[in-house]
């Protein structure tokens, strides 16, 4: 099947359809070639990145009438054109012919063999290809210094990185890598890799969720609940340090579960305590207090639009006010699961400060006998960014 054809329909499907990008290029890129798979992919991703700023380009030849088929093939064939630096020739053939009948084809290969210069816009929202609503948010929440890293870090080519398990694996074990930290490497072996990731060497974790742990300065023998798991690298984090029989790691979603601890098992770690309930209801079923509590909410993903730029086209601002109840809702739910002196981890992938600065400050203004240790926005052009502040009930006060 033609590539082109199959980073389309991904294509579509996401704008369209609000459909889940890596769920499609899971699903259609088994049809392809192995060799043909990194264009599809890469073509996908910087399409939906640079989408509404590639549109601008052909403004004066397109409009609401427009079908959406089209705009996608053009802002594809432009692409191509100025950022892969594909042939004219090329571009022209292999997208007129994506046209669906001869109208559509005589209106791509019209626009297509115009002198077109790419121009930046008076909107600055169109530059970054950005929705109005998510720019304004974000410019209006940030520095400008912190607003042009988040750009940086939108437009980045995310890498794969690789989490070292500590209890199988040291990092001498592993050529041809280049080693980031003592978690974490990056590596252009992924055949090797693979077979390391199916043994339980290794797991592949982002940089910057792999660093929050840290911040819960865990000890052998804390007792730790983990309360939003999924996808459980966090919590295999903790578990090079933490006993796994003082573990515990809840998920609402029975299948999400059921891959934690299958992944566990890889992995080396046994005895550790798995809890399929909603979050909030913890607090009713579980007669234990715990020394560190770890709760990565559901939030909206703001951080993570550079590796899923599909986040753009899914999004919506009320989406972002129903998140902040749940957020409240589990927050306020951990407090009676926390003992005296104990650490709650509330950590988030977002860049949205209602999510953020604002849920913590509500609720230390509610829970007077919390602090507020330590908390930050991870912003850097490695991987995701996130916020995370550490709280600690009880002493210091």
């Amino acid at each position: 099947m033609n590539p082109r054809e199959i980073a389309l329909e991904i294509i579509y499907k996401t704008i369209n359809d609000a459909a889940y990008t890596n769920l499609l290029m899971r699903d259609r890129l088994n049809v392809l070639p192995i060799n043909q798979r990194p264009f599809v992919t890469n073509l996908v991703n910087s399409v939906l990145k640079k989408y509404y700023y590639l549109l601008f380009q052909i403004q004066d030849e397109i409009n609401d009438s427009t079908p959406l088929r089209n705009k996608i093939i053009l802002a594809m064939a432009l692409y191509e054109k100025f950022y892969l630096k594909e042939k004219d020739y090329v571009v022209n053939n292999e997208y007129v012919n994506l046209g669906k009948n001869k109208y559509d084809k005589a209106f791509i290969n019209a626009i297509l063999r115009k002198d077109i210069k790419l121009k930046n816009s008076d909107e600055e929202h169109i530059n970054y290809s950005l929705p109005l609503w998510l720019y304004k948010l974000l410019n209006k929440q940030y520095s400008k210094e912190d607003f042009l890293k988040i750009m940086d870090n939108y437009s980045r080519i995310p890498k794969v990185y690789y989490r070292l398990n500590h209890q199988k694996a040291k990092l001498e074990d592993f050529k041809d890598i280049e080693i980031i930290n003592e978690d974490i490497f990056i590596s252009n072996n992924k055949n090797l890799l693979f077979d390391d990731i199916n043994n339980g060497l290794v797991y592949i974790q982002d940089i910057n969720s792999a660093s929050l742990y840290k911040k819960l300065a865990l000890k052998e023998d804390d007792s730790l609940l983990d309360v939003c798991g999924a996808p459980g690298s966090k919590f295999f984090n903790c578990l090079d340090i933490v006993k796994p029989s003082n573990a515990h790691v809840n998920e609402l979603h029975e299948k999400r579960l059921k891959l934690i601890s299958d992944k566990a098992e890889i992995l080396g770690f046994k005895d550790a305590n798995y809890l399929n309930y909603d979050g909030r209801l913890l607090k009713d079923v579980l007669d234990i207090k715990f020394d560190k509590i770890m709760l990565d909410v559901p939030c909206s993903g703001l951080g993570t639009i550079g590796r899923r730029p599909d986040l753009k086209y899914h999004l919506a601002p009320n989406n972002l006010d129903e998140l902040e109840i749940i957020q409240k809702e589990l927050l306020d739910s951990v407090v009676p699961l926390l003992k005296e002196g104990g650490y709650i981890l509330y950590s988030t992938c977002t860049l949205n400060k209602k999510e953020n600065e604002k849920q913590i400050n509500r609720f230390l203004n509610e829970n007077n006998n919390f602090s507020l240790i330590d908390s930050d926005t991870i912003i850097n052009d490695l991987g995701d960014c996130f916020y995370y502040a550490l709280l600690l009930k009880g002493y210091n006060k």
